[in-house]
């Protein structure tokens, strides 16, 4: 069996999984008293969450957003690669494992810039007022070197590969 693959695909799906999660949960920023939680789609106090409007939503909210998507969706073209490079070592003229290298850096890129954006700005105008970062913050951001460690694993693949 090969173990390095396996790795890889370990740890494309844990960085994947970590940056949806982290999406997905209203707990970025909280208070320090109570259960209010800001995330990134809504804002929860205690048990009632309300979804932003539009207008409601800074640029630095959009940028954070966009650029997590981007690597969520570059991570699952990551994920999906590495599964298929089990199979399917090559697609026409390109590895598999190389897609899954340049997939899982440009979803670290992404996951850096959208991080790097929501935690300078929030450090710099919010934390006073919402008080502390929360789970959701601490697994988002714990995707980013995931994804690259994925990307330098699945590259030991394809170096391993091109050496046979």
């Amino acid at each position: 069996m090969d173990v390095l693959r396996i790795a890889a695909s370990f740890c494309s799906f844990l960085s994947l999984l970590l940056l949806i999660i982290g999406m997905a949960s209203d707990y970025w920023t909280g208070s320090r008293t109570d259960s209010t939680g800001v995330g990134l789609w809504r804002v929860c106090s205690g048990i009632t969450c309300t979804s932003y409007s539009m207008n409601d939503l800074y640029g630095y909210m959009h940028a954070t957003r966009a650029f997590l998507l981007m690597g969520m969706f570059a991570g699952a073209a990551s994920f999906f690669s590495l599964c298929a490079s089990f199979y399917r070592p090559k697609i026409g003229s390109i590895s598999t494992a190389l897609l899954a290298v340049l997939a899982s850096i440009a979803a670290g890129v992404c996951s850096l810039i959208a991080m790097a954006s929501f935690t300078g700005v929030s450090i710099a105008q919010y934390m006073g007022l919402w008080g502390i970062f929360r789970w959701s913050f601490g697994l988002a951001w714990a995707s980013f070197p995931l994804f690259l460690i994925t990307g330098g694993l699945a590259y030991m693949v394809v170096r391993r590969t091109t050496e046979e």
